[in-house]
């Protein structure tokens, strides 16, 4: 009687009538992904420059340890690492004035985010930002009577010289607000001399507020000066 059974079942399957289950893979978990967040902006100014960097909000709260490489080295690091030990979800990192990194600076990850036990957790990504020297401005102004004398002073944090060095035949933008309004509009464009200043003079009669724009480079940051009204 089995054997006739088993015959039957050979039969049935060799003709179709019976389907055979296929065998289902076990789910394949979704890796987590862990991003870097650093400032968009890297301005080198001093000798030692101080930022922070943070693990991205989608990074699992079980990240023990992650690490980056900065290409161009951008941290006091070998090979310019970025690390996140001890659970840490910020750093801080310190880029020498002497030496800074221009333009792009691009952070890889070195492997995966890991848990305490050493398991990985997440996929890092990698992240940007710019690196360019800081410039300074100092606007001082005067009026006697109608006149109103406007004097500007520009410099820029110099790597080679470790210090602000005095900006010389740089193009910059007076602007001006009339008082009670939020517009401000270009009054002349004016160059320094060979020390870095510039002293502008004219006739407007009545109290406005003043800026200087000072346009940046590839390699040094834009910046405005203080307002001052005069």
């Amino acid at each position: 009687m089995k054997l006739y059974k088993s015959a039957m079942v050979l039969a049935l399957l060799a003709s179709g009538l019976i389907a055979t289950q296929p065998a289902q893979a076990a789910p394949q978990r979704a890796t987590a992904t862990c991003s870097l967040v650093v400032p968009s902006r890297l301005s080198i100014g001093a000798a030692n420059n101080n930022f922070v960097a943070k693990l991205g909000t989608n990074c699992p709260g079980s990240v023990y340890t992650a690490v980056w490489k900065s290409t161009p080295v951008a941290t006091m690091y070998p090979e310019g690492r970025l690390q996140f030990l001890y659970g840490a979800r910020d750093v801080s990192f310190t880029i020498l004035g002497e030496v800074p990194p221009i333009g792009t600076v691009t952070f890889k990850p070195a492997g995966g985010a890991t848990a305490f036990d050493g398991t990985k957790v997440a996929d890092l990504t990698s992240a940007t930002t710019t690196s360019r020297c800081a410039s300074a401005v100092a606007l001082t102004g005067g009026r006697k009577g109608s006149r109103t004398a406007l004097a500007t002073t520009v410099s820029y944090w110099r790597p080679n010289n470790s210090r602000y060095i005095r900006w010389a035949n740089k193009q910059v933008l007076i602007q001006y607000q009339d008082i009670g309004t939020s517009t401000w509009k270009g009054l002349a464009y004016v160059t320094t001399n060979s020390v870095g200043q510039v002293t502008y003079n004219y006739y407007p009669n009545r109290t406005r507020r003043y800026r200087v724009y000072v346009p940046g480079t590839s390699s040094i940051w834009n910046i405005f000066s203080p307002t001052i009204s005069r």
